[in-house]
């Protein structure tokens, strides 16, 4: 029985390894042998894979709920529903994704030069959000979920192991440029705060929107407007951000593995 339920905790995790290193080895020889010289259908076929390798992610979590592993199907993680009490943990993400249209304030400039690259960039987080939920949450969360949530610590291992998981996850992005020192640690936290939404929510729709949106907005910002960067609302609006990003989100991660259990009851007293 324990060999059992490893299995349904490691194989998940295992084959979310192996989508995504599929996943960037494509991307690596795509960006080294310049298989795409125009910039945009290099983002077209980065959202093309990111769609099929999320899908892939689906449907090897869809098999593992014929196996009986998985706590819900795959339709149930699109449709369940959202509870209040999901909402009242999302708040400080929701100022998080929000708080760069307050540099807006100082904008001194609009521009629909680039609207077509930035729209297949904004499609692109959609993949993405699509993507890596889909793998990183769905599927390598889907043992850890149904068989390691009972307590305290295991809902820490649960959600520090997941956070861990989406930080190394970004670590061939230094093939790209991307100074690791700075995206993994980010990353990792990020993570460990949308693992833990995950878990209490069970809605994988959400977390998906979440990330997408979280990666849009500021890209919104940056590629569609002028705006004072050095000012001192807009340094405020990028330390504030950092604050919630290394301070507030894990936090919240961790008070959501404290508090499950009673977050959960209240929902059910509320749903009688």
């Amino acid at each position: 029985m324990e060999k059992d339920k490893r299995k349904a905790i490691v194989r998940p995790v295992i084959q979310a390894a192996v989508i995504m290193a599929v996943f960037y080895a494509t991307e690596i020889v795509w960006v080294w042998f310049d298989v795409f010289p125009d910039q945009n259908m290099l983002y077209i076929a980065d959202i093309i894979l990111r769609v099929i390798c999320g899908t892939a992610g689906l449907m090897l979590l869809k098999r593992s709920g014929k196996r009986g592993e998985s706590r819900y199907t795959v339709k149930e993680l699109f449709t369940n529903r959202i509870r209040p009490v999901t909402w009242l943990v999302l708040l400080p993400f929701i100022l998080y994704i929000l708080a760069p249209f307050l540099k807006l304030i100082t904008a001194y400039a609009f521009t629909a030069e680039y609207i077509v690259a930035l729209s297949i960039i904004i499609l692109q987080q959609f993949a993405t959000g699509f993507f890596e939920e889909g793998v990183q949450r769905g599927l390598m969360m889907n043992g850890l979920i149904l068989l390691n949530t009972a307590t305290v610590k295991q809902r820490l291992f649960t959600v520090f192991i997941a956070g861990a998981f989406f930080g190394l996850g970004h670590l061939p992005n230094i093939a790209f440029g991307e100074d690791p020192l700075v995206q993994m640690p980010s990353a990792m936290l990020w993570g460990m705060f949308i693992a833990a939404v995950y878990m209490l929510s069970d809605n994988l729709l959400l977390v998906m929107l979440l990330h997408a949106l979280s990666d849009s907005t500021f890209r919104i910002v940056n590629g569609m407007f002028g705006y004072a960067r050095d000012s001192i609302l807009c340094l405020a609006v990028d330390n504030a951000r950092n604050v919630l990003d290394y301070v507030i989100l894990p936090l919240t991660a961790l008070l959501i593995c404290i508090f499950y259990d009673r977050l959960k009851k209240q929902e059910q007293l509320k749903n009688v």
